[in-house]
């Protein structure tokens, strides 16, 4: 899956002139859907749809046929079918084409104007990143995940369980072995050394300790000495206690996982992980309304249409807040500063919120996409302004 940069997005933005034709599609990772090509017939209708628009408003049939070609050539690649994520965007106009797999299932929608539609991106733009260490007596797992995706980071110095940090040992008994030869930890082969520690029965804490001592040191070294973002830790609760005590890493979050998850799906892993931040991803948007909120007053912060776009247009708006799903119908004329906006949409008219979106992002403001009782104020778009 393709990050969805700041670069993207200006690239996108970028096409303002001629035909720009943007669709989405929700799509699927397996099942029926998937062996009987559901998702590619879905991109072949939407194709078929702007061909017909397109046709109705002059464009002659080789004029289309060149425009649509690439994404045609799509519909019949197999192979492209059997490897999506939960989305699919195309963007076509002359001499363009570009697709990006999403990691959320988009509403399904055909856009075509002088301009693409970016709104749907902006959801997954610069996602919020965590790491989640799965801790038990028999493996330490680390994973890296954000708002959609989640993947193990291979860490090969990592140890195997307390019996790869625990070379020789008496324990009632018995004697524990660590496997050793060219490497440690992943990259260990077979073979058995001896270390002895002296005589006695075993602390059982003490191997603990030490285990997780070997753990956090490794990850410290191969991942985390560079990093700030939240480490989140899942296990029983005493291995999660003392791993806490004597971790070198300042960013593990107070939320944690408790119990035995050496053998849960990464799927449920991350569903869980996630619910358990939601806060945390929250956090961004929940400080830029609190900006809003508290500049009420002084004039900086509107949820004025008539207000906003403009402003979003002259690089004015720091934060603009905008409806999910939502549509406002017009055309804003940046020379002579005259927005006129529609209650539905007319020929010519385009998304305004989609511009105002665009223009923020091109200006180094952020956006943030809400549901409807998020919004400032009944409104579908507002702004906390720079000035």
């Amino acid at each position: 899956m393709e990050e969805i940069s700041v670069e993207t997005l200006k690239e996108l933005a970028g096409h303002e002139t001629g035909t720009c034709i943007s669709i989405f599609i929700p799509t699927h990772r397996s099942g029926v859907e998937v062996n009987e090509m559901h998702d590619a017939i879905l991109l072949k209708s939407n194709l078929q749809q702007a061909a017909k628009t397109l046709t109705a408003r002059g464009k002659s049939q080789a004029e289309v046929n060149a425009l649509l070609e690439k994404g045609f050539d799509l519909v019949n690649e197999r192979s492209f079918w059997n490897t999506q994520s939960d989305g699919l965007a195309a963007f076509v106009s002359e001499n363009f084409f570009r697709y990006i797999q999403l990691p959320v299932s988009p509403k399904e929608e055909l856009y075509i104007n002088n301009s693409f539609y970016i709104m749907p991106l902006l959801n997954i733009k610069s996602p919020v990143t965590f790491y989640l260490l799965v801790l038990s007596r028999h493996d330490a797992t680390l994973y890296k995940g954000d708002n959609f995706t989640i993947q193990k980071i291979e860490v090969d110095e990592l140890p195997n369980g307390m019996d790869d940090v625990i070379h020789y040992e008496e324990k009632g008994g018995k004697q524990l072995m660590r496997r050793a030869g060219a490497g440690t930890g992943r990259n260990a082969v077979s073979g058995t050394s001896f270390h002895g520690h002296g005589a006695g029965v075993a602390d059982d804490t003490m191997y603990l300790l030490q285990y997780l001592k070997e753990v956090d040191q490794t990850l410290w070294t191969e991942v985390l000495s560079t990093s700030n973002i939240p480490l989140m830790l899942a296990g029983v609760d005493y291995i999660i206690a003392h791993y806490r005590q004597i971790s070198h890493y300042k960013y593990i979050t107070g939320e944690s996982l408790p119990g035995n998850y050496e053998y849960e799906p990464v799927a449920t892993l991350y569903n869980l992980a996630k619910e358990k931040l939601a806060a945390y991803f929250y956090e961004p948007t929940r400080k830029a309304l609190k900006n809003f909120y508290d500049q009420t007053a002084s004039g900086l912060s509107s949820y004025l249409p008539q207000d906003v776009i403009p402003a979003a247009y002259y690089g004015k708006v720091s934060d603009l807040f905008v409806q999910k799903d939502e549509h406002i119908w017009g055309h804003f004329n940046e020379v002579s500063n005259t927005l006129t906006i529609h209650d539905q949409k007319e020929a010519n008219d385009s998304c305004l919120i989609n511009k105002a979106a665009v223009k923020t992002i091109m200006n180094g403001g952020e956006v943030h996409i809400l549901e409807k009782e998020k919004m400032p104020s009944d409104t579908r778009i507002a702004a906390f302004m720079r000035y």
